[in-house]
């Protein structure tokens, strides 16, 4: 996501216009009415670059959460495509919460994984097993070298040795010759999750090139969720779903997206085999000196009536049944409760169950890639699900 020129004064004017109810969102109407019980329990927020570094690493960046319950640690992943790297983090939950970086784990290769398998790899979904591994999902881009570096799957040790690769049916495949078919560039897999059953289930950002357009101010773009499943120790692509994302709201004073900063899926998260918790953010511009705006909304969507369409290479022309929906939680609504770093909300990539909450609720922790620019934040909010 890409963001313009943040200053501080801008900051606390724009959070005093959101306290007051100035910056009400325009746009596509409401998808659902707000789940009841959806509540902030805590937050943190730091500027990029002000988290203490790891053995000589930068702190930051994370477009992938995951909490190892056996360990009472929460791992990150982090999408600086040069180093590819897992951190560790100790949290200590309450209103205002308390991060502490503890531990950095690099990714290397397992004998046999192919040797470009970290290069210009662009992490963004992180999922963990109950053995203490991990799978993380490769966006899929084009490098400055003009190299597609296609959208795949990792399985990780939990000392990050990448021992699989698991790639998903041809038609996600980018080809550089035709622009027409495959997943849009850095428009791949943002999300991953794995379910309750094992399976793992990745979402891209914005529809493959051949499905339809992106989302628009007018309309939403029709998004696939794939899933993989494990069978006598091989990884293979399962079913495939649709998902109807929101048009891009725009706000009072934001009259432009970000680059690739259209309403799109970031992460997600498996509340039971088939229905997910999906975060749909977008990226705003404004003013010349104003920051960005990010919209961030959950839903939980239900795919237990959703067509099967991992047979159809292409959506154009097709009716299929997507994914039901009902929102969630509306970030905006909690700026009041925000410091004011958090005045124009946050680049939300990564979503993780956290540990029961007060009141022995589940909760979630949300957590942003702040891409090392000084204008943004590492953010990581709390919330429970009723």
């Amino acid at each position: 996501m890409k963001t313009n020129r943040l200053s501080l004064a801008a900051i606390v004017a724009l959070f005093a216009m959101l306290v007051t109810g100035a910056c009400a969102p325009r746009g596509g109407p409401a998808t659902t009415a707000t789940r009841p019980g959806a509540r902030l329990l805590g937050v943190f927020a730091a500027w990029a670059n002000t988290l203490p570094a790891i053995e000589g690493l930068p702190v930051g960046s994370l477009s992938g959460l995951a909490y190892d319950a056996t360990e009472r640690r929460w791992l990150g992943a982090s999408d600086e495509i040069q180093r590819p790297r897992l951190l560790a983090f100790d949290l200590v939950l309450g209103r205002d919460i308390r991060v502490t970086p503890t531990a950095v784990t690099p990714l290397t290769l397992a004998p046999g994984v192919p040797p470009d398998t970290l290069t210009a790899l662009d992490m963004e979904g992180l999922a963990i097993f109950p053995d203490g591994s991990y799978a993380v999902s490769h966006e899929g881009h084009i490098d400055r070298g003009g190299v597609a570096r296609q959208p795949r799957v990792l399985r990780v040790t939990r000392d990050g040795v990448v021992t699989t690769v698991i790639r998903p049916r041809d038609h996600f495949t980018i080809d550089t010759a035709d622009y027409t078919r495959g997943v849009r560039h850095n428009l791949g897999f943002e999300g991953l999750t794995r379910t309750p059953d094992g399976r793992l289930v990745a979402a891209i950002e914005q529809p493959l090139a051949q499905d339809g357009p992106i989302s628009t101010t007018s309309d939403g773009g029709l998004v696939r969720f794939a899933e993989f499943v494990e069978r006598d120790g091989a990884w293979a692509p399962g079913r495939e779903w649709t998902y109807r994302l929101d048009a891009t709201r725009l706000q009072a004073g934001y009259t432009k997206t970000c680059e690739d900063g259209a309403n799109g899926v970031s992460s997600i998260l498996a509340l039971d085999a088939l229905r997910f918790l999906v975060v749909e953010r977008a990226c705003l511009l404004g003013e010349p000196k104003t920051p960005a705006y990010n919209t961030v909304r959950v839903y939980e969507a239900s795919f237990e009536r959703a067509t099967d369409v991992s047979g159809l290479a292409s959506l154009a022309g097709q009716a299929p049944v997507p994914a039901t929906k009902r929102l969630i939680a509306d970030l905006a609504s909690w700026i009041p409760a925000f410091p004011p770093s958090l005045a124009t909300l946050s680049n939300i990539e990564g979503m993780s169950f956290g540990p029961p909450g007060p009141k022995g609720e589940r909760t979630v922790m949300l957590v942003s890639d702040d891409n090392f620019r000084a204008t943004q934040t590492t953010a990581f909010i709390w919330f429970a699900l009723s």
